[in-house]
């Protein structure tokens, strides 16, 4: 994964980390052999890329609206080679049930739509993006009622 590279005709020098971990943080130092030595100091911070569905944790609609979850990618260096949509543990990128569709912005998000939703959509919905670490939200499919007063950690009530 550690390569170094130098390009001779230029004098450079390169040190090249092929799919950087978070364990690969951290000060590197590259020194010139001159007398006396020549030292230059890099920090190194990896940043994870992550997915965020915009109504997350918890989506409420009606029995007979459409469910429309958008999935954005935070802090990606590359677009995804895909990004997979799970209803509970299953995908449901290629459903064939009427109202199913999935879009993919290659580079930036990717929207789940579920046309007239029933009762059996709802549940948790999870977006996992090949590069990024997934997110998830529940989904409550209301029949003809309200949502209760809710409180969520961290939230003060309003």
């Amino acid at each position: 994964r550690f390569l170094v590279e130098h390009t001779r005709h230029l004098g450079n020098w390169a040190l090249r980390i092929k799919n950087a971990r978070k364990e690969d943080e951290g000060l590197y130092e590259c020194q010139i052999s001159t007398h006396p030595p020549q030292s230059i100091f890099i920090e190194l911070r990896i940043v994870e890329a992550a997915a965020e569905i915009l109504e997350a944790p918890d989506l409420h609609i009606d029995e007979g609206s459409t469910l429309r979850l958008e999935c954005k990618l935070k802090r990606a260096t590359e677009s995804p080679l895909y990004v997979f949509w799970y209803h509970e543990d299953r995908m449901v990128n290629y459903d064939q049930e009427d109202g199913i569709s999935v879009s993919t912005n290659k580079l930036t998000s990717s929207v789940l739509t579920v046309r007239n939703a029933t009762a059996r959509h709802g549940g948790n919905y999870t977006c996992a993006p090949a590069n990024a670490r997934q997110s998830s939200v529940y989904v409550h499919v209301l029949k003809g009622e309200k949502p209760a007063a809710m409180q969520h950690p961290n939230k003060s009530p309003t």
